[in-house]
């Protein structure tokens, strides 16, 4: 089974630099960016590089009510 792991800020400099070592490395990435200093065309970059899916959402993990509705089961 493959491993999966969350990137806050995926689609910045380091954190697509972060997501393309990870990808090489077997684990399977989602991304959750807000876009403020970025954009989604990283993804379609990531994805070129590596030959791999990268699973992306647009949003803010600092905001509560969206990380609830993509992790409902944590706890405040």
């Amino acid at each position: 089974m493959m491993k999966k792991i969350l990137v806050t800020g995926g689609t910045g400099y380091i954190g697509s630099h972060t997501v393309v070592q990870l990808l090489q490395a077997g684990l399977e990435v989602c991304v959750i960016d807000n876009l403020c200093n970025s954009k989604v065309e990283v993804i379609d970059q990531i994805q070129k590089i590596t030959g791999k899916q990268v699973y992306f959402a647009k949003g803010d993990i600092r905001d509560r009510s969206y990380f609830k509705k993509y992790f409902p089961s944590s706890s405040d």
